[in-house]
């Protein structure tokens, strides 16, 4: 006769074991395992915050970009100007030979950047630009100031402002005094005692002095060589070493020195040498 109860007891007990040792195993684990979520949670946390972070950088840098961008806009416009103005002034005062200007690439900064790398080159390229468009516009202001003083210093006027009459050419003439020829190295101009006199072109008064021949005298240095004699002053109206526009009053019509009546003497010389001012004369 068969006893099957026994073993079955025996196998609900060793089940029961197992169940408890898989409980206490999952009790043990339970802490591992609620720390470990917790991190995998503040990963996720963290990672979403560096995201948003991200997110928020981008568009700030966006921002920066566009409002970069639109000053820079407003950069190349002005540029674009100064080219324009430049380039004005080169062709009015025909100094294309002299001064090629180069024009400013107008679509240099009115593009989208693809970040600061980007933007970067093309600031460097326009800084290029600027300094050399800055060298050339200083050539051109020192150019635009040769000429605006040639033509300030050229000599170009009458002495005597107003009615005036040319009592005496340059060259060969019969001497008032000796009666004998002798050379006439000026002009000369009758008028009224006290008549103005006035200079012919801007420049440096170099001589103020009773002349035994000339009389009352003033002279002015016009540079690169040039100079313009008033003789035979009654009044002089300005001092060595003041600076004279042209049209300016420098003296007072007179009769001083070696002359027969009241008159200016009026010459003109490069270098050492006498020049016909009939030349230089008004039209």
């Amino acid at each position: 006769m068969t006893r099957p109860a026994p073993l079955a007891g025996a196998n609900a007990r060793f089940r029961l074991s197992d169940y408890r040792l898989f409980l206490l195993l999952a009790v043990l684990q339970l802490p591992v395992m609620l720390y470990l979520y917790s991190q995998w949670q503040n990963a996720e946390q963290q990672q979403l915050q560096l995201s948003r972070q991200l997110e928020q950088q981008q568009r700030s840098q966006q921002r920066q970009l566009g409002r970069i961008g639109q000053r820079l806009g407003q950069l190349q416009a002005e540029l674009g100007q100064l080219s324009a103005v430049g380039q004005r002034l080169v062709r009015d005062y025909d100094l294309v030979d002299e001064l090629p200007l180069q024009r400013l690439d107008a679509n240099l900064l009115q593009r989208p950047f693809n970040g600061f790398a980007d933007l970067h080159l093309a600031l460097t390229q326009v800084s290029e630009q600027t300094r050399a468009y800055g060298m050339t516009l200083a050539a051109l202001e020192s150019l635009l100031l040769s000429l605006h003083i040639n033509e300030i210093t050229q000599i170009q006027g009458h002495p005597v402002p107003g009615y005036s009459r040319m009592s005496s050419t340059f060259g060969q003439r019969r001497d008032p005094f000796t009666g004998r020829t002798r050379w006439h190295r000026g002009l000369d101009f009758s008028g009224q005692q006290g008549q103005p006199v006035a200079a012919t072109a801007a420049g440096v008064v170099s001589v103020v002095e009773q002349h035994p021949e000339f009389g009352g005298l003033v002279e002015i240095n016009h540079g690169q060589g040039w100079t313009t004699r008033y003789a035979h002053l009654d009044t002089q109206l300005v001092h060595v070493g003041e600076r004279v526009d042209k049209g300016q009053y420098v003296a007072l019509m007179g009769r001083t020195g070696r002359a027969t009546g009241v008159h200016l003497h009026y010459e003109v010389l490069k270098g050492n040498k006498q020049l016909d001012p009939a030349r230089f004369l008004p039209n």
